[in-house]
């Protein structure tokens, strides 16, 4: 159960996420682009983020249950599923969908095609399906070992760490990619990053106490001689709290 202050820190992450959303309502500046509805984008973000949700939540049911999965399990099988549904559902369905991918929404053939003709596709691809699993393997070992309240907190980080690179990208790699610091978007982006970091730390008050009644036992045996001394040094946090 989830303490008052808690709960705060959750209701400040909610208003971060709307301040950055609230940038591709208003406009990020004068290259804002009119022909696209922002506000179609900002629904189908906030429908994917609920069901993500309902994931965060299905892994921690599955892994502190009396099922009990191991974290590497869950996200095999997480992998196993999307790709069966992937190949056997939705790729029959955006290849009869008529688009401009050679008649078709997505076209697997030409996708196969490009993948074996350009090496540069297939460095992508595997850095990509590299930085992925590492990604995911980390993000369900937060929730097995913290909750999947922590995990969503944390995943919030990812669109402020992927700004940042952008304006990087921009100002001292090549400013045909990335993102330029434009008026009003980018300050209020800069407001929503830090309504994010002091709510994680609101939320995360409790990390003294946390550590030293949950994490480290379970590392720990019964009756095991260091015991005590392992536990000592986070005595500090667990008064602070």
């Amino acid at each position: 159960k989830l303490a008052g202050y808690m709960w705060v820190g959750v209701g400040l992450n909610v208003v971060s996420i709307v301040l950055v959303g609230a940038v591709a309502m208003v406009g990020g500046g004068e290259s804002a682009d009119t022909d696209k509805n922002p506000l179609v984008g900002v629904c189908l973000v906030l429908g994917g983020a609920f069901v993500q949700s309902l994931q965060y939540a299905f892994e921690e049911r599955v892994m502190t249950s009396d099922i009990g999965a191991p974290p590497l399990l869950v996200i095999g099988m997480e992998g196993f599923w999307g790709l069966l549904l992937c190949t056997v559902a939705l790729y029959p369905i955006v290849y009869n969908l008529p688009g401009a991918d050679h008649g078709s929404i997505e076209d697997p053939y030409n996708t196969w095609a490009m993948f074996q003709n350009s090496p540069e596709v297939q460095r992508m691809f595997w850095m990509y399906f590299f930085s992925i699993f590492v990604y995911n393997s980390f993000a369900v070992l937060v929730t097995f070992l913290l909750d999947s309240v922590w995990h969503a907190i944390l995943d919030n980080f990812r669109p402020i760490t992927v700004w940042v690179v952008d304006l990087f990208i921009f100002y001292y790699i090549n400013k045909d990619f990335g993102e330029e610091w434009l008026w009003p978007g980018s300050y209020i982006q800069v407001v929503g990053l830090v309504v994010l970091l002091y709510g994680a730390w609101v939320f995360g008050i409790t990390a003294g106490n946390f550590i030293n009644s949950q994490l480290l036992p379970q590392f720990v045996r019964p009756g095991f001689g260091q015991a005590q001394s392992t536990l000592a040094p986070f005595d500090h946090l667990n008064s602070s709290c």
